[in-house]
């Protein structure tokens, strides 16, 4: 829990703590970040021209094991830096107490944020045997509907599963969760604001891939590739959260989420290298590499949300280990059909500052998924293929050409050892800035 007070108006025992400028003084090494104050807290030292600086300075609170503080700076940190800085604070395991020099509306509004962000960030790295496909859409969905609720706004939920009949054309998602024990489903959750009725136009539809744990099928994955897995189901957790975040921030129009989720398990009936598959679209695919199965569901989604003619559609997943080698993990990657990011989404981003790159997709990335049997393969392959973009261009066969579409490949999903930014585990990436692109639409 993280709570946030104006300065000396807590009863708690808080450690003081200062950021300042400059480097601590001898006797201690000048690389040193801390030094204790005559105060009995601490001086924290930052530069304030470096990159996230008050990022890096929580993480230094952090390594001392100071999470309950009375925080100054002799630079005051902005609104945004200080919900950063909170956030960094964060790992999942500490309460958060810090009083600041913000008033009391910034402070309650930061303390919102920080929470429900903190809540799916935790939900992310549940386990994968709490955490099954039917039962991630149904904990997020109780999410949203609450949220929903306390906002004057109505949530709804079309649960497709293995062995409904809607569930017959989800091509994907049948291939995918073919090995699994755990029906594969697709979760379609409706939000209308409140002022609007049933009949109100779909504005922005969002597509996540949800693998709550991902062997890589008979593409079996690597022993230390694997143990991660339960976090494969990000996008639809942080899509998720960021609707949430976005009824408080004021959500004016209607969105849908349309939620991806299966295993990707290993069995005598799971899917094969060689198999050939056919969407409703008459795209088929040659399956030859079953663990690059996230497209294989997010087409379901895509195919799905293209249908509804919204006027804008992004996915999102944990998509390719090429754009973690890209960009690595501390941002994620965006790519478009077109050449520059939509303006919206890239204020939204710039604003609240996320961290991210855009990718190129070209007409020519579709040769690598070249098949002598079917349309295309579901994974790249010849000398140089740029992976992230290819996983791209498989997508964009199953959107609408007129409706604008950006994908996300979110290599900043997780953070196995942390870094200067943020704690080991969930990062949040994309949910603040999602939120903010959708409540300003």
């Amino acid at each position: 829990m993280i709570k946030l007070f104006p300065h000396y108006a807590s009863e708690m025992k808080l450690v003081s703590v200062n950021l300042k400028e400059g480097k601590v003084e001898a006797p201690f090494d000048a690389e040193t970040k801390f030094a204790p104050s005559a105060n009995g807290g601490y001086d924290i030292f930052v530069n304030s021209s470096d990159f996230k600086w008050y990022q890096n300075a929580a993480r230094t609170l952090a390594s001392l094991g100071c999470y309950s503080i009375r925080l100054s700076s002799e630079k005051k940190l902005t609104e945004n830096e200080f919900y950063w800085f909170v956030t960094a604070l964060y790992d999942g395991i500490h309460d958060i107490n810090i009083e600041y020099d913000l008033d009391s509306e910034a402070l309650s509004k930061i303390e919102s944020t920080a929470n429900l962000v903190s809540e799916f960030r935790a939900l992310a790295d549940t386990d994968s045997k709490i955490s099954t496909p039917v039962s991630v859409v149904n904990s997020v969905f109780e999410l949203i509907e609450k949220t929903a609720s306390e906002c004057g706004a109505k949530a709804s939920l079309n649960l497709i599963k293995r062995g409904d009949k809607d569930f017959e054309s989800c091509v994907g998602l049948k291939s995918v969760g073919l090995a699994s024990d755990e029906a594969p489903c697709l979760g379609i959750i409706d939000v209308i604001p409140s002022g609007l009725n049933e009949n109100a136009p779909l504005d922005v539809a969002m597509v996540g891939k949800g693998i709550t744990f991902d062997t890589g099928g008979y593409s079996l994955k690597p022993e230390k590739f694997m143990e991660t897995m339960r976090t494969d189901k990000t996008a639809v957790i942080y899509l998720s959260g960021a609707l949430c975040l976005a009824l408080k921030l004021g959500l004016k129009k209607r969105c849908r989420l349309y939620l991806c989720c299966s295993e990707n398990m290993v069995s005598g009936r799971g899917m094969l290298p060689g198999d050939i598959i056919k969407y409703p679209n008459d795209i088929s695919v040659e399956i030859n590499n079953t663990d690059a199965e996230g497209r294989l569901v997010l087409a379901d989604g895509l195919l799905k949300a293209s249908a509804d003619n919204p006027a804008f559609i992004l996915d999102m997943a944990t998509l390719t280990g090429a754009a973690k080698v890209a960009v690595g993990r501390d941002m994620f990657s965006v790519l478009t059909r077109e050449s520059s990011l939509n303006s919206a989404l890239k204020s939204a981003f710039d604003g609240c500052g996320e961290m991210y790159w855009q990718l190129p997709l070209a007409p020519y990335h579709r040769r690598f998924l070249s098949s002598r049997r079917a349309t295309v393969t579901n994974s790249g392959h010849g000398e140089g293929a740029p992976g992230s973009s290819v996983a791209a261009s498989f997508l964009e066969q199953f959107v609408k050409k007129d409706i604008p579409w950006v994908h996300i490949d979110l290599s900043s999903a997780y953070l196995p050892d942390g870094s200067p930014f943020l704690a080991a585990g969930p990062t949040g990436s994309t949910i603040l800035g999602l939120a903010t692109f959708l409540a300003a639409r």
